[in-house]
C-alpha cells in the first residue's frame, strides 16, 4: 500500500522538481509588478490630466549651456516667475513658458488660441450659440460624409474630370494623404513663419521670442542675448525643439 502511494506522489514531485524558478524574471521579484508593459514614445503628449512642470526642469541647464557654449564656471542663475522661468548668465537672459499652467483641450483649441495671439485672427462672433459657435473649433473640421444619408431616389452627380496636375492618387486601393490638422503659419505683422518646426511656429524679431505650437502645446522660448537676430532665432528654434522632444516622451508633466 505504501509503495502504491509514493508511484502516485512520485509524478507531482517530478514536476515541483521540473519547474525552478528563474530570479531574472521580474514576477518573480519581490518589489516588481508582474505585469509589464510599454508605452509608446508620445503616447500621452495630448493629456490634459496634469499641469506643466517649470519650463526650466523640463528643458534643463544642460541644453541651455550647450547651446550657449557656457562653461562650467559660467554661474547660471535661474529664476521661476509666475507665467514661466529664466535663465540669465552676465547680461544675457532665456525666458521659457507655455500657453498656460496645463496643455490645451485639444489641438484645434490650442491652434485657435495661437492665431489669435500671433496670427491676427479675430475672436469668434458669437451669433448663435456658445455650442454651435465652438463646435468646428473644439471638434475639428467637418468629416467627410459617406454620402449614406442620401436618399436611394436622388440623382447621382456626375463625375469629376481629373487631370494629371491633381495631387491625389487616381489608381485603385491607394488613398489620398491624411490632411493637416492645423494650417501653416504665414508672415502676420512682426511675426515671422517658421518651417519645421512643431505644427507651426512664428518668430518676433524685435522682442527674440519664438512662439511654436505642438500638438495641444504652445511653447514660447525668448533669447535676449547679444547676438545678431539670426544668431538668436537659431538659438531660440534649437531650444523649442528641446522642449518638443520632452513633451513627446511625457516629461512635461509636474512631479508630485
Amino acid at each position: 500500500m505504501k509503495i502504491k502511494s509514493l508511484i502516485l506522489a512520485f509524478p507531482v514531485l517530478c514536476l515541483a522538481c521540473s519547474s525552478p524558478t528563474s530570479t531574472s524574471d521580474p514576477a518573480n521579484q519581490a518589489d516588481a509588478s508582474p505585469i509589464v508593459a510599454k508605452r509608446p514614445t508620445g503616447v500621452t503628449a495630448l493629456t490634459t490630466d496634469f499641469n506643466y512642470d517649470e519650463p526650466c526642469n523640463i528643458l534643463g541647464e544642460e541644453y541651455v549651456r550647450s547651446t550657449f557654449n557656457l562653461g562650467e564656471t559660467v554661474e547660471l542663475d535661474e529664476v521661476h516667475e509666475h507665467n514661466g522661468c529664466e535663465f540669465a548668465w552676465a547680461g544675457n537672459k532665456i525666458l521659457v513658458s507655455f500657453g498656460g499652467p496645463k496643455p490645451y483641450s485639444s489641438i484645434y483649441i490650442a491652434e485657435y488660441m495661437f492665431d489669435r495671439m500671433y496670427q491676427g485672427k479675430a475672436a469668434i462672433v458669437m451669433t448663435k450659440s456658445i455650442e454651435a459657435a465652438h463646435d468646428s473649433t473644439i471638434s475639428g473640421p467637418e468629416p467627410a460624409g459617406t454620402g449614406a444619408e442620401t436618399s436611394v431616389n436622388a440623382t447621382p452627380d456626375a463625375p469629376e474630370h481629373h487631370t494629371t496636375d491633381d495631387n491625389q492618387p487616381q489608381h485603385g486601393g491607394i488613398t489620398a494623404a491624411t490632411p493637416h490638422l492645423t494650417k501653416p503659419a504665414v508672415n502676420k505683422g512682426h511675426y515671422e513663419a517658421v518651417a519645421n518646426l512643431g505644427d507651426k511656429a512664428v518668430w518676433d524679431a524685435t522682442t527674440g521670442s519664438m512662439h511654436v505650437l505642438y500638438n495641444n502645446h504652445i511653447i514660447n522660448v525668448t533669447v535676449e542675448t547679444k547676438n545678431k537676430p539670426e544668431v538668436r532665432q537659431e538659438h531660440a528654434q534649437s531650444l523649442a525643439e528641446v522642449l518638443i522632444d520632452k513633451i513627446a516622451s511625457n516629461e512635461y508633466t509636474r512631479r508630485l
